[in-house]
């Protein structure tokens, strides 16, 4: 019922029954949202349900356009909502998180770390905070979500820089890491630098941060690198397996104009240099103060190119306890060559915000992007971004 619900009007099949529908699902993992929505076409909003975690969307023949509503519980995101418009050209499946809630079991694994030149400290997971090797065996003990997972071991020298990592594969907490053995490192856990490099950085910006991370599908994610790097440490060949991947942002912003900014997604399964090339900078003043502002998507750096999204976003009282939001994703295909977007208003539905009062203070920020690399399992390519914020008073 709720894949259809709204599909009636004064055009159109009658809501009972379209015709040759296009079914969209979108599967929600983790906690279940507090409320759901559906939109179609250009007709109203209506309240919508889940099936076991599954909301089905009925696009009627001759329709492309529809938009999905929901507010996840707290505290997985700020209290507020996210829209995405998107078109029945955009594919037919897709997954969302709403996060869930975490229960902890004790772990615990020693470690030698006597075999790795520069070993000056070891880091294992959460499982405390990293201790200094001394040439004795180190103990870790602590709590880890519990389940199956993958725990990372990483061992760093006195400047921080990871010279060998390791993973534990399908862990079991809670209980003994590593099936109760201790972990001994040997010269084939060392990690191998490879380089950073950065190219076309517009011109008055400045790369600001640079943040590489392994991640595998059993939960473990190593940081290995943050700041402005021109080398990352590669996870040691032996350690990959496959679903495995390396993902690099980097980021760089404006010196003049607060809040503008350009960004690059790498993400790959192969160790190996690492290219960063930024697109070309988006200067945006912003919406036009209001309850619900239109925003103006005149950026045509990525003209032609596949995978390309809007995002813009409201938040306030964000001082408080109770901080609000609502964020909307909109595809090229639902705009339609179209550069204007605006914020819907959804405070009718139960369960969803009223816009911000007069007089309060909202911060805005739009975002342009291109590339999802997340669209292949294991992710693989490329994402651009270019995005301005900012603030104004609601009248």
């Amino acid at each position: 019922m709720a894949g259809i619900a709204g599909c009636g009007g004064s055009s159109g099949p009658p809501a009972c029954c379209p015709a040759n529908p296009t079914t969209v699902t979108y599967t929600f993992t983790g906690a279940t949202p507090n409320v759901v929505a559906t939109q179609i076409g250009t007709r109203a909003y209506t309240q919508a349900a889940l099936s076991s975690g599954t909301l089905t969307v009925s696009v009627p023949d001759g329709t492309t356009d529809y938009a999905v509503a929901y507010t996840c519980p707290s505290p997985n995101i700020i209290d507020g909502e996210v829209v995405l418009e998107a078109s029945v050209l955009d594919g037919i499946s897709f997954s969302r998180s709403c996060g869930s809630a975490v229960t902890f079991g004790t772990a615990a694994v020693q470690i030698n770390a006597a075999a790795i030149p520069g070993a000056s400290y070891v880091y294992v997971s959460a499982l405390g905070p990293q201790q200094p090797w001394s040439g004795s065996t180190l103990t870790f003990s602590g709590t880890l979500p519990t389940g199956t997972r993958d725990v990372p071991i990483e061992v760093s020298d006195q400047f921080g820089q990871i010279v060998a990592a390791r993973i534990l594969r399908s862990q079991t907490v809670p209980g003994a890491l590593n099936g109760g053995n201790m972990v001994v490192f040997q010269a084939g856990d060392e990690t191998v630098s490879e380089p950073v490099t950065y190219s076309n950085v517009p011109s008055g910006f400045a790369v600001l941060e640079t943040v590489g991370i392994y991640l595998t599908p059993g939960g473990a994610e190593i940081l290995l690198t943050e700041n402005v790097p021109t080398e990352y440490p590669a996870m040691p060949q032996g350690s990959f397996q496959s679903g495995d991947y390396y993902q690099f942002d980097a980021s760089a912003y404006s010196g003049a104009t607060q809040g503008e900014g350009v960004a690059v997604e790498n993400v790959t399964s192969s160790a190996g240099p690492v290219a960063f090339t930024f697109p070309a900078p988006w200067s945006y003043a912003g919406p036009t103060a209001a309850a619900l502002p239109t925003f103006d998507f005149a950026y045509t750096g990525f003209s032609g190119m596949p995978n390309v999204s809007r995002i813009s976003s409201l938040a306030w009282n964000l001082t408080t306890t109770s901080p609000d939001s609502i964020t909307v994703e909109t595809s090229a295909n639902y705009q339609n060559g179209s550069t204007s977007l605006t914020i819907p208003d959804l405070s009718g539905l139960t369960g969803f915000i009223a816009p911000p009062a007069s007089g309060t203070t909202v911060a805005w920020r739009a975002s342009v992007n291109q590339g999802n690399p997340f669209l292949t399992t294991p992710p693989s390519g490329t994402e651009l971004s270019v995005a301005n914020s900012g603030t104004f008073t609601e009248p």
